[in-house]
């Protein structure tokens, strides 16, 4: 609604496009973080249980990999899963910017 609102009441859409802009940015942000603090939370107050123990990877079990060097276990986020999605994201961006003169 704020942003329907600044691209009625301005001559330009500039206002619009940066509250759409800084929204996003704020979302994400908000999104993951809070995410990860759940994950965190919830690894503060379980710790290392039987299922993580058993949890495989392509090198091995989670209780084989780390708990040699750290008998409290540790909150893992496995890599690859956000890369493809700031990789999408960040080219997706480069292809509009590239493409917004044209479309003026």
């Amino acid at each position: 609604m704020a942003s329907r609102t600044a691209a009625k009441s301005d001559d330009t859409a500039d206002n619009s496009i940066g509250n759409i802009t800084g929204s996003n940015a704020v979302n994400v942000l908000l999104g993951m973080g809070i995410s990860w603090t759940i994950g965190a939370a919830y690894w503060a107050h379980y710790g290392v249980t039987d299922e993580w123990k058993r949890h495989q990877t392509t090198a091995g079990s989670y209780e084989a990999l780390y708990l040699g060097k750290n008998p409290e276990g540790g909150f893992i986020v496995v890599a690859g899963a956000i890369s493809f999605s700031v990789s999408a994201f960040a080219v997706l961006a480069m292809l509009c910017v590239a493409l917004w003169p044209g479309l003026i």
